[in-house]
């Protein structure tokens, strides 16, 4: 685990160096090749990072709470995610704008050993808008098939915030430089993903190859898990049962073309499980 430990960035900056060549060129992937990678990157590489949180709580709360159960465990983590994917189905809009915040906040934590509070916000930040301002009709149609009606004015407020927060992310990456030249590369490679790639495949290569292994890999180490067999093994059954559950959920969703189920099912999933992961995160460090 330790090589993929020390090598996870640099694939996330040459994979993503690579499509941006493409692009360039052209060479832009299908619409349906873009669902396919996103949806077998998110099942790959994305859920398993998150799949790790029954440890987490169990580490952080059983030896202080003795009445801690996991069976209590899941059933609130699962209460939590069912009652905004609830929400974000009766209130797309609201779920929708609400997603976007914890997922700066979230995002954001991907340099939580560099910088303030407001440095991680403002990378957050560039993360989620930095495709408005350069695919703003893609991104506009996206955010229409989740539901919401004022899809034009997230995105039209999106571009606003995306310029202010990448000026602001940009310079603390260059003040950082000295001592943490990786931020500046990854902002940049970031920078240059948003503006060359779609932003299917834009989100698919951050959030697989980089934010996924990183919050994979710290867990990993604060549990004690060395081996990329042992991550396996244990994120194996709760990847599983979250595929199950995003099987049947599908039988519950009107009836819609392919592409808008699937884009539907894997955002507005994803969003219902960084809810409580994230809660956990929280109540975890406290």
């Amino acid at each position: 685990m330790r090589l993929a430990e020390l090598y996870y960035q640099r694939f996330f900056l040459f994979a993503t160096a690579t499509l941006v060549c493409f692009a360039l060129l052209g060479k832009h992937p299908t619409d349906s090749t873009a669902l396919i990678v996103l949806v077998v990157g998110v099942v790959v590489l994305g859920l398993p990072h998150g799949a790790l949180d029954p440890l987490v709580a169990t580490r952080a709360f059983a030896a202080a709470d003795r009445h801690f159960s996991l069976t209590t465990f899941y059933i609130g983590y699962a209460g939590i995610a069912m009652a905004y994917g609830l929400l974000w189905v009766k209130f797309p809009t609201v779920g929708l704008l609400s997603f976007l915040v914890i997922a700066a906040f979230h995002f954001g934590s991907d340099w939580q050993a560099r910088g303030s509070a407001v440095t991680r916000l403002a990378y957050g930040i560039t993360l989620v808008t930095l495709p408005a301002a350069t695919h703003p009709a893609e991104l506009a149609s996206i955010y229409a098939t989740l539901g919401t009606s004022k899809a034009a004015t997230i995105v039209a407020v999106s571009r606003i915030c995306a310029v202010v927060a990448l000026v602001m992310a940009s310079s603390a990456a260059i003040l950082r430089d000295s001592k943490h030249k990786s931020d500046l590369w990854e902002l940049l490679t970031i920078a240059v993903g948003a503006v060359a790639l779609e932003p299917l495949i834009f989100f698919t290569c951050y959030f697989t190859l980089l934010h996924s292994p990183r919050h994979l890999f710290e867990t990993a180490g604060l549990l004690g898990i060395e081996s990329l067999r042992s991550v396996f093994l244990k994120t194996l059954p709760i990847v599983g049962a979250t595929l199950m559950m995003g099987v049947g959920a599908s039988f519950l969703l009107p009836a819609a073309p392919t592409r808008e189920k699937l884009l539907t099912l894997v955002f507005v999933g994803l969003a219902s499980l960084t809810v409580p992961h994230m809660l956990l995160e929280v109540f975890a460090e406290a």
